[in-house]
């Protein structure tokens, strides 16, 4: 270390009272292939260079500042939280609901009648009886059909629920799911019908996807983006939604794509603060059930 017994430091060069944060400096010209050594003086720490590397070191040491800055910012982010026991029994809990419905019915007899008034019809749908949008995720074609989709959503109805609350995971599957199959409709513009929870259980998968994929647009490093966390998502598509003879899988790829969008939008205001409380979980989950049941009664008026 130089000293200079009380006069100013280099002209355009950071000063710092840190002995430490110099000590980087001088290591990053260094490793840049600039010679530099710390210079003490009235203000502080500095670096000194060689006659003529004064600009070229100070824009070095400014890039280098902006990306720990900017490293600082992106490590600041909360974690992710994970579901709690609370999250997960609430979750299979609204997932069995989804089961019992199905097996009520069968009972009944009055599943034939149901399918016939709740399920997603395209031609129907364009031509106003947008109520089928959501009744279709409450009725299945068989118990193997609510089976999974009993599985699975509950699965990432928890996840979902450990990173946004129940209420608002419960909103998020109506929402996403009315979406997909708004979208899969508008596809087809046809006479094609589908029914079951899956493309409100894909649009869970695409809420995470999207919540991810802010997540890593924020802290990754460059080629290790959103991509990764959306490839992922049309993995588990792909995966656990693309086979069977009767498995419809443009609404469970239109499900993903309006999770993702709806994952991304709800990132920017809950990344940096807690999920909302009860009252909030409260008053999403009285809206999703109100809209579902809603549905239903105009599906029988």
């Amino acid at each position: 270390m130089t000293d200079l017994d009380g006069s100013d430091p280099p002209a355009s060069l950071p000063v710092t009272p840190r002995r430490r944060e110099a000590d980087d400096w001088a290591l990053v010209l260094i490793a840049e292939g600039i010679s530099a050594e710390v210079i003490r003086s009235n203000a502080g720490f500095t670096v000194g260079v060689a006659d003529g590397s004064n600009e070229a070191a100070r824009r070095i040491l400014d890039a280098w500042r902006r990306e720990r800055s900017e490293r600082s910012r992106r490590l600041a982010l909360p974690r992710p939280t994970d579901a709690t026991p609370l999250d997960a029994a609430m979750a299979y809990l609204l997932a069995l609901g989804m089961l019992a419905f199905h097996l009520g019915l069968d009972a009944s007899g009055r599943w034939a009648m149901l399918i016939e008034r709740g399920r997603s019809q395209a031609a129907l749908v364009l031509e106003g009886e947008w109520w089928r949008l959501l009744t279709a995720l409450t009725i299945h074609t068989d118990l193997s059909h609510v089976l999974g989709n009993t599985l699975f959503g509950g699965f990432f109805l928890a996840m979902v629920a450990g990173r946004l609350g129940i209420g608002i995971a419960l909103l998020c599957f109506v929402t996403t799911g009315a979406l997909g199959n708004l979208a899969n409709a508008i596809y087809y513009g046809s006479a094609h019908g589908s029914v079951g929870a899956s493309t409100g259980v894909f649009g869970l998968v695409g809420i995470l996807a999207g919540l991810a994929a802010w997540r890593r647009h924020q802290t990754a490093s460059p080629g290790r983006g959103p991509w990764v966390a959306l490839g992922a998502g049309l993995a588990l598509v792909a995966m656990l939604g693309g086979n069977g003879p009767r498995v419809d899988f443009s609404a469970h790829l239109f499900g993903l794509a309006a999770g993702s969008l709806t994952g991304g939008l709800l990132a920017i205001p809950f990344a940096n603060r807690p999920r909302p409380g009860p009252i909030g979980q409260a008053v999403a989950g009285l809206v999703a059930m109100t809209l579902l049941v809603g549905t239903w009664l105009l599906a029988k008026a």
